[in-house]
């Protein structure tokens, strides 16, 4: 079965990181996938890509004006056509808009579309736009997958499937050994370590838990944050440390490679998002044994074990989340047991291999309804 997975990715986040997983596990079970990456015309090689390659999966490279770009959407499709490909899966609201509103005729590829997760926290602004088309885009999909069960309530379509992400199940002896920033290294030498990896964006909540760090160093003298990520709103958070003092605890490096080889650098892994859908960090910190604070948002409730597995806050609750964070670096028993437990539901429930086995069955129901 050859497979097109359709992305326009501006970093290696949690979709890429998906992604990447779902078609390394993919190509062990005899599929032939193939990662269009679709970018605007001056980007030079996005990180995707060059991950992909290095893992030895095929990538092939789409550049093309933003926007409804008909013209540049049939370039994909003649490919896929050319190719032979019996299922087109797109990854985010680019690949949904430009092929979900193709009439199955003209597409005459099965598609499924992945719904990672919505990033609008609310105003009038082109995301807000763009998750409005997405929304409708999705109607017209062959199988829609959402990555936690809670998403159902966000949205009503006749064929909705969940299937949760899931990491490759590897041992320390397995983890790739990458090279780590001697800078960001030595920060985290410095003092009891938080860490936090995403998008610098709002809808992260980073600026909540600035002000959350600044409680907890009320009673820890030696905290301090690191922030792996790059975006937007990093003018803002920056203001933000100077306003609040922080500047000599906090670290910002911007966006690095590998990001989760960092996780066994943190006392404690803090989610303090105001949205997401399953994000693959949390997996990434399950798996790497750190003491997790996260948001009661998306499908973290469910993986998390309704706080078995890690401490779950409310959004936006600057108090609670230090809280959270307080009692985790405080009480190591309760931190140990949870990290047990959390690998074990990740091993039961979270690994890439039951995830390539449930969209498997999603592909063939449709090609078998196709035929």
């Amino acid at each position: 079965m050859k497979v097109l997975h359709v992305i326009d990715s501006d970093g290696l986040y949690g979709a890429e990181i998906m992604l990447l997983n779902l078609a390394a596990e993919q190509a062990a079970m005899g599929f032939e996938p193939v990662i269009a990456s679709i970018g605007e015309p001056r980007i030079g090689e996005k990180p995707l890509e060059t991950e992909a390659t290095r893992r030895g999966l095929r990538v092939e490279r789409f550049r093309m004006r933003p926007g409804p770009n008909i013209a540049g959407a049939f370039r994909v499709l003649r490919f896929a056509w050319h190719e032979g490909c019996d299922v087109l899966h797109s990854h985010g609201y680019k690949g949904n808009i430009l092929f979900g509103f193709m009439p199955r005729a003209v597409r005459r590829v099965p598609m499924v579309a992945t719904l990672h997760g919505w990033t609008w926290t609310g105003g009038m602004d082109r995301m807000g736009l763009y998750e409005w088309l997405d929304r409708l885009s999705l109607r017209f999909v062959d199988a829609v997958v959402m990555v936690n069960g809670a998403m159902r309530q966000k949205i009503d379509l006749p064929s909705v499937h969940v299937v949760p992400n899931g990491i490759p199940l590897i041992g320390e002896a397995d983890r790739r050994a990458a090279p780590l920033d001697p800078r960001i290294v030595e920060f985290c030498r410095g003092g009891i370590t938080l860490g936090a990896i995403g998008r610098l964006s709002p809808e992260k909540g980073f600026d909540i838990l600035l002000d959350a760090v600044r409680e907890v160093a009320e009673h820890h003298p030696d905290i301090r944050l690191v922030i792996l990520g790059e975006g937007e709103a990093r003018g803002g958070l920056e203001a933000k440390i100077r306003e609040l003092g922080l500047t000599e605890r906090v670290l910002l490096p911007g966006y690095v490679p590998d990001a989760g080889c960092y996780l066994p650098l943190f006392r404690v892994f803090v989610l303090s998002s105001l949205t997401e859908g399953l994000p693959m960090v949390i997996l990434e910190a399950m798996q790497a044994g750190v003491p997790i604070v996260a948001t009661r948002v998306g499908g973290v409730p469910e993986v998390l074990e309704e706080g078995k597995a890690g401490k779950l806050v409310p959004v936006s609750d600057v108090n609670r989340l230090a809280d959270g964070i307080n009692q985790l670096i405080i009480d190591r028993y309760l931190s140990a047991i949870m990290t047990n437990i959390a690998k074990e539901s990740l091993k039961d429930k979270y690994s890439a291999s039951i995830m390539a086995v449930k969209y498997c069955e999603i592909y063939c129901g449709l090609i078998n309804n196709n035929q």
